[in-house]
């Protein structure tokens, strides 16, 4: 992942360390940059949920996504920063 791209994505600077504060405006600014779109589920596209996929559509294409699309990759984008994610969908999904 190109972090820095990103940033400038959803136009915000790299923070110096994984603090609360720089969270809440990473998470902010993607909200707010970052549109929820089901496009491809509406056109019957086949869907990925592959990292590199999703940085392409959202990065590079500067498109939006949907729910596991866009949380999959804040949360890609939040360890790359340092962040210590954990992905509660992920675990529903083991224990069934």
């Amino acid at each position: 992942m190109d972090v820095a791209a990103y940033l400038d994505r959803i136009s915000v600077r790299e923070p110096r360390e994984p603090t609360l504060e720089a969270l809440a405006e990473l998470s902010f600014a993607h909200v707010c940059s970052v549109p929820f779109e089901n496009l491809d589920i509406a056109a019957g596209r086949p869907l990925s949920l592959d990292p590199d996929a999703l940085y392409d559509k959202i990065v590079v294409r500067r498109r939006g996504g949907f729910c596991y699309e866009l949380n999959g990759l804040f949360s890609w984008l939040l360890r790359e920063l340092g962040y210590d994610v954990e992905g509660h969908a992920e675990e529903g999904r083991a224990r069934t």
